[in-house]
């Protein structure tokens, strides 16, 4: 049985409890502290980092702390300001953010009811080993002022980013330059080291968003994870006329796949020229230059990877008058 000031808080909230219950009753109705017996339960010690760790509480305590041995709650530093934490209805969940070995400290205590006198404790020790095999990539985007660009995943190990050539901000077309701008790569694990085309990779750093990347996850215990990143330009008509007049694309503010091209005549001949990797598609059929269109139908512009055809950004066209 051991007694510390770490408990001084708990001790003033069981007086504060005990003076309100006794308040209405006279001190003979006292019962002494019980012998505290720190017995609990622990569903495994072997964890992956962020994988929940439950604790169930069988002993007889007036309360329990526990200390999860990681930064900031370590038992032995209890008198530095580390500190536990309070099991509610016998039950503490907890996951840990790092790697390593942890020691996990039980601490149950007993007061007497009056006035909560007569602290006694009991105190379970036990190591976790936690381990750190995370490889996988959550989310993948830059921000350009005002909007987020996130990355579609396209398999396991692919991604793809498609970024515009110009975005609306304060109602004016800002030039999007998409050869120089922030990445973000989001993980789970903080123990992870992300490499950006063999190079480590630095969120303050500015990447060609255009092209494409490799990308290489090393966790904590070793094993190695490879990505590709696809940097892709939503498409745009080089020329577009619509009977013989030139149309006027309009941008979304919200939108930034969305192209809607104004015409002022009632002939709908669509003429237009675009880059050799570009498409314009009718649902998946090839619409050629010459063609007709119907207003307010929605219709694909497709830029094709040059290497992975699979690998393609789709920008949505509409003609309107």
């Amino acid at each position: 049985m051991t007694t510390n000031r770490l408990f001084s808080n708990l001790v003033g909230m069981a007086i504060a409890l005990s003076m309100l219950n006794t308040a209405t009753s006279c001190s003979d109705d006292n019962e002494p502290a019980r012998t505290p017996r720190a017995e609990i339960i622990v569903d495994k010690q072997s964890l992956e980092i962020n994988e929940s760790m439950q604790i169930h509480f069988t002993g007889v305590a007036d309360q329990v702390i526990i200390f999860t041995g990681d930064k900031d709650h370590e038992y032995e530093l209890r008198d530095q300001s580390n500190t536990g934490f309070a099991m509610n209805k016998g039950l503490f969940t907890y996951s840990y953010r790092t790697p390593g070995t942890f020691r996990v400290v039980c601490v149950a205590s007993t007061y007497d009811t009056y006035l909560g006198g007569n602290l006694q404790t009991d105190v379970y020790a036990f190591d976790v080993t936690v381990t750190d095999n995370i490889t996988e990539i959550d989310d993948i985007s830059t921000t350009i002022t005002p909007n987020v660009y996130y990355a579609n995943r396209l398999s396991e190990n692919d991604w793809l980013l498609c970024l515009p050539t110009k975005q609306l901000y304060n109602n004016r077309e800002m030039t999007v330059n998409a050869a120089r701008q922030r990445l973000s790569i989001t993980i789970e694990s903080d123990s992870a080291k992300i490499y950006l085309d063999g190079e480590p990779y630095n969120s303050r750093t500015y990447y060609a968003l255009n092209i494409d990347h490799s990308i290489r996850v090393v966790s904590s215990s070793g094993t190695i994870r490879d990505y590709t990143l696809y940097g892709m330009i939503y498409p745009e008509f080089s020329t577009v006329t619509v009977g013989g007049k030139d149309a006027t694309l309009t941008r979304s503010a919200f939108y930034q796949d969305l192209q809607t091209y104004l015409v002022t005549t009632d002939d709908l001949t669509l003429d237009y020229t675009v880059e050799d990797n570009v498409q314009l598609l009718d649902g998946s059929q090839p619409m050629p230059p010459g063609c007709q269109i119907q207003l307010g139908k929605e219709y694909t512009l497709r830029r094709s990877h040059s290497s992975n055809p699979q690998v393609r950004a789709d920008a949505r066209i509409i003609f309107q008058r």
